[in-house]
């Protein structure tokens, strides 16, 4: 088992949280739930047990933020890879409601759980997020695709903007449109996940950094997980792991059902004070409407800059300069500034666009496959799958699978991501 390294991000800096505050597992220990990933899902997993009055124990594979839950861009949006059109399309209007539903009380549980647990210094914003159109025929379609939230589903708070609009909101003349979505904004992801942490430890959840799970085994009355030097004696287990499930084994039928995808991301040096006043002036999160989807916001003065198609395992340096080339085509202007932070994490991409949740067994519960919406949604399918799994009124929708779905050609999935990678880069550069 080979832990991927902490990232050098924009989001570790004077971060006050240390592993040693949590230190790993040294002797066996009892209780009525075990999860295993101390990430989004899993730490909001942790607090709806706990919150019933159930002992738990997160048990979480390496430092405090090494997985996505603290590489991320910070985007707290409610969607999904799919559109809603299409969900009704081929589950109907009804589901897509509910679908819908869930979407927007993904941002509200966020919302909450900040309020409810006095998380601190996590810098939500709730700015709004623009989708930038590339093309006019992407324009069009973004238009279409508003005017059906708003007709069908009753979305109040989508508004297109025309080119000159979009040129206010950005700073920039790369667009020909867009539309602004109200309901989302922005965070810094580490010091959310930080404060997850401590409030999970401050509600009796016993939190173990540096610890991996090597086993998960039923017994006639629950399940050990087991360790490198203890054992975990619980009633109930979650694997929370998402993009980084296949670690060490222990979730495996979880790592099948999802393809870890790289994305990365690049941080400017501080902007001049006449950029920092003219580009992205209303510090929103910001996507571009291209294949080879990029996000860009503004943080303490600086562009941060991501996207997918950082494949491998580790970072590479042709990643970073592939995003940056496309940094300065939208913004020629940066192409004077220095970069100070690269980092890079995985996504989670499922088969068919949404996320999975359900039961492997009838003791053990699993989360996964955010599709690089995760910030608000992972945190709120946790606690809805505490709730399924206490036998509680949950709201999953889609996302509850009643058996775990595997990605078709697992083995080839590297290549195939390469191959669809290449080709949205080839359609992308063609204006196609």
């Amino acid at each position: 088992m080979q832990l991927p390294s902490l990232p050098s991000s924009l989001w570790r800096q004077d971060r006050s949280l240390r592993s040693q505050d949590f230190p790993a597992l040294g002797s066996d220990v009892s209780c009525d739930v075990a999860i295993i990933g101390g990430g989004y899902c899993g730490l909001h997993a942790a607090l709806a047990f706990a919150e019933k009055g159930l002992s738990v124990v997160v048990l979480e594979v390496g430092s405090v933020g090494l997985g996505g839950s603290g590489r991320n861009g910070g985007v707290v949006s409610a969607k999904f890879r799919r559109g809603f059109a299409d969900l009704a399309a081929s589950h109907g209007m009804d589901v897509a409601r509910r679908m819908h539903a869930i979407a927007n009380a993904s941002v509200a549980h966020l919302i909450e759980t900040i309020e409810r647990h006095a998380i601190a210094d996590t810098g939500f914003r709730r700015v709004g997020a623009l989708k930038c159109a590339h093309s006019v025929k992407a324009f069009e379609h973004a238009r279409h695709e508003a005017e059906w939230l708003t007709r069908n589903l009753g979305e109040r708070g989508l508004h297109v903007l025309d080119r000159a609009d979009v040129r206010d909101e950005t700073g920039c003349d790369s667009f020909v449109g867009g539309v602004l979505q109200d309901g989302a904004g922005t965070i810094q992801p580490l010091a959310y996940l930080q404060g997850l942490w401590r409030a999970a430890g401050a509600r009796g959840v016993q939190v173990h950094a540096d610890t991996p799970a090597l086993d998960v085994a039923e017994t006639g009355s629950g399940v050990v997980v087991s360790t490198a030097g203890a054992r975990v004696i619980a009633g109930q287990a979650v694997l929370a792991t998402n993009a980084y499930s296949g670690l060490t084994g222990v979730d495996r039928a979880v790592a099948r059902s999802i393809v870890p995808f790289r994305s990365a991301m690049v941080a400017t040096a501080r902007l001049p004070a006449d950029l920092d006043a003219r580009l992205l002036k209303n510090e929103r999160s910001y996507t571009e409407t291209r294949r080879m989807m990029r996000w860009f916001r503004k943080v303490d003065g600086r562009i941060v800059f991501g996207g997918r198609g950082a494949l491998g395992h580790v970072e590479a340096p042709a990643a970073f300069s592939r995003l940056e080339k496309a940094m300065h085509l939208i913004f020629p202007e940066l192409r004077g500034i220095g970069i100070d932070y690269r980092w890079s994490g995985h996504v989670a991409l499922s088969f068919d666009g949404l996320p999975v949740a359900g039961m492997l067994s009838p003791r053990i519960g699993y989360a996964a496959g955010f599709n690089g919406a995760g910030v608000a949604m992972s945190g709120y399918v946790g606690d809805q799958l505490a709730n399924m799994m206490m036998k509680q009124p949950h709201e999953l929708a889609l996302i509850a699978r009643g058996s775990i779905p595997k990605v078709p050609f697992y083995p080839l999935r590297s290549a195939g991501v390469r191959g669809v990678t290449f080709f949205y880069e080839m359609m992308d550069a063609a204006g196609l």
